[in-house]
């Protein structure tokens, strides 16, 4: 059986990616004949939208083989409001082709694809294309990504790995280098180890539509790709992308870690048995049946309803997934046309976020409406568009409203009992200010001997549950570091789900306790613009409650990088086109949550009624006389039974 690896290629749009891709399974023999992104009739980007779009929207991916290795290539989309999608596509990957364009150069979406292939530990190489324009300019390309990406790189001329760049970041290479007895032989050995440790990334270059530069990057993909990671016997499987076909079955895409998976292989999800039907390996829309699949493979199989993307398939059972980087940071209701019920559309949608899952769909009861995540108005076409082509629903998109969170801004102890009778569990858990983008964390200060480990185990799977709201807005509780200070159980009437209820109490106890903070999501912005409307753009950014970086000239352009609210810059492409003329260009990239600069005014328009939220009670429950009562959060200290501790930091 030929060894596996998977080769992910990521690029910001319009940077090259399917034509690269193109190229690579037409010199492997994968396919016959080349085709074009603006023909419409490449071997990937196969879905009726993205070739009348050109652009890609789905991970698609292609099976080719060199020097006795199956790689299977992943196409991922280079749309920012896509991100997500190329964010999962990670999960799957051994190895990612960084693609950056020659002639726009280093992007700011490339620099946070880049970034996410360090979080998920992919080794990267970088791939320069387009390098037959007139506007590449090599000096400026590599001052980016030294300046953007990062300097340890080693280019690769004619074959060669760059000596000198070796010798500087490996030190046993740079003694034979400097003895003299350093080969060619040598060096990609020492580039191999390097590139496997993430600690060089290799740099090619060449032009896809003419093919230059492929087949260097096919050579130096199988020397890179020899070095084996010994593999474990139990099954290891990630879940990277799940997919509907017309007949409606599901189809779940898995990256084989270790051992082997085959047709009627069973899973126990709860008290559920599911087993695998087909394991298949596709090339675009076409795919082969295969027995088995080991480790390296990345396959699809059909049969399992459970696992959604994220999810981790160990053994015979299921891990689920951990939170993803990249997040929408829109919110849109969606309306269905006349005649259709909202719970229909409702049900459609829910299709799409087993495939999507950051729509996280949601139904609004008040409006009898339907919400979804979204990225962006790209992203809201495309699903107008899906929703016709596969339900022959025309459905409408409100404008999409900012999505907010919440935070606290000091060290608060929040306190929840819950003991109606024959019930009994109390919690007290100090919340902490964390950093930005650190969502919840969890730490004990509770001796054992004080709460038993279960007992502090089933808190911490409490806090990790759901996601918490906020008392202002109720918008999601993040950046918060949960310690849990104390807790009391009994010995006969604690049962399972009593923690549940006073570890949510003390959360919501304690934000109205202390004093909680709205954040806002934030761009990163790239403005490129005539450096006659240089002030006019400065003042912009002002007033929008932006912030930017020395402004740096190109010839009669200039650029500004910066960061502001995507409230108030989401609609700022429209108006700098307007006032350039058509000269100007914009790129934004979520960046983000920081404080929110019109948390007053947040307030106000999102009218959340803390006290009205039935489902999400901040007082607590109590036993007097064989019967439980209520408390309000502000007097129920008071009832606690244990001592109440001051916060500290």
């Amino acid at each position: 059986m030929l060894r596996a690896k998977t080769l992910g290629i990521l690029a910001h749009v319009d940077a090259g990616k399917t034509t690269l891709s193109e190229q690579l399974l037409y010199r492997t023999g994968a396919i016959r004949s080349l085709g074009r992104v603006d023909h419409g009739d490449t071997a990937l980007d196969v879905n009726e939208i993205e070739r009348a779009r050109g652009i890609t929207v789905f991970s698609d991916q292609a099976w080719f083989e060199r020097d006795g290795r199956r790689f299977t290539l992943i196409d991922t989309p280079g749309h920012v409001d896509f991100a997500p999608e190329a964010e999962r596509a990670l999960l799957a990957l051994d190895m990612a082709v960084v693609l950056i364009d020659g002639g726009s150069g280093v992007q700011a979406h490339t620099t946070a694809l880049y970034e996410l292939t360090q979080t998920y530990q992919v080794p990267a190489l970088f791939f320069i294309n387009k390098t037959d324009l007139t506007s590449y300019d090599a000096e400026k390309i590599a001052s980016q990504i030294s300046t953007r990406l990062t300097e340890n790189t080693v280019s690769i001329i004619d074959g060669t790995p760059d000596m000198e760049a070796l010798a500087v970041l490996d030190d046993a290479f740079c003694e034979r280098y400097l003895m003299g007895e350093a080969d060619e032989q040598d060096a990609w050995q020492s580039l191999r180890g390097l590139f496997a440790a993430r600690k060089a990334v290799p740099v090619l270059y060449g032009a896809a539509l003419s093919g230059e530069g492929i087949d260097e990057l096919l050579d130096a993909l199988a020397t890179l790709a020899a070095q084996d990671e010994p593999q474990g016997d139990q099954l290891d499987a990630l879940v990277y992308k799940v997919r509907r076909e017309t007949n409606g079955d599901r189809v779940v895409y898995l990256k084989i870690k270790s051992g082997v998976l085959r047709p009627r292989d069973a899973f126990h999800f709860g008290d559920a048995v599911e087993k695998v039907h087909q394991l298949r390996l596709y090339r675009g829309n076409a795919f082969t049946l295969v027995e088995e699949a080991r480790a390296g493979d990345a396959v699809a199989l059909t049969g399992l309803a459970t696992p959604r993307c994220g999810d981790r398939l160990v053994g015979d059972t299921m891990e689920k997934a951990a939170p993803f980087k990249t997040t929408p940071v829109l919110a849109a209701r969606v309306e269905p046309p006349k005649g259709v019920a909202p719970a229909t559309l409702l049900e459609k949608m829910r299709i799409l976020e087993d495939e999507e899952p950051m729509l996280g769909v949601t139904w609004d009861a008040a409006h009898s409406a339907v919400i979804v995540q979204v990225m962006g108005t790209v992203q809201t076409e495309v699903l107008m568009q899906l929703m016709e082509n596969r339900f022959g629903m025309k459905v409408t998109f409100l404008p999409p409203l900012v999505l907010y969170k919440e935070t606290v801004s000091k060290a608060v102890v929040g306190c929840g009992h819950y003991e109606p009778l024959r019930h009994y569990a109390e919690a007290h858990l100090q919340l902490a200010p964390g950093p930005r983008g650190s969502g919840i964390t969890f730490d004990s200060r509770c001796h054992v001997d004080d709460l038993p480990l279960p007992f502090q185990k089933l808190i911490c799977s409490h806090v990790f549950e759901k996601t918490h709201k906020g008392v202002l807005t109720g918008s999601p509780l993040t950046d918060v570091k949960v310690t849990l200070l104390s807790g009391r159980a009994h010995l006969k009437h604690t049962e399972g789900g009593d923690f549940r209820e006073s570890v949510y109490r003390a959360l919501r106890q304690g934000q109205m306790k202390g004093q909680n903070v709205i954040l806002e999501p934030f761009y990163r912005f790239i403005f490129t613009l005539p450096s006659d409307c240089l002030g006019r753009a400065m003042t912009d950014i002002t007033s929008l409650f932006g912030t930017y970086d020395a402004p740096e000239m190109l010839g009669e352009d200039v650029r500004i990088t910066g960061r502001g609210p995507v409230r108030t810059f989401m609609d700022y492409p429209t108006v700098l086109r307007a006032y350039t003329h058509g000269k100007g260009g914009v790129q934004l990239q979520p960046d983000g949550y920081d404080l929110c600069h019109n948390q007053e005014e947040v307030i106000e328009e999102l009218a959340y009624d803390c006290g009205a939220d039935v489902t999400n009670p901040t007082g607590s429950v109590f036993c007097s006389h064989g019967a439980g009562f209520y408390v309000n959060w502000d007097e129920a200290d008071g009832y606690m039974h244990l001592p109440v501790e001051e916060a500290s930091e």
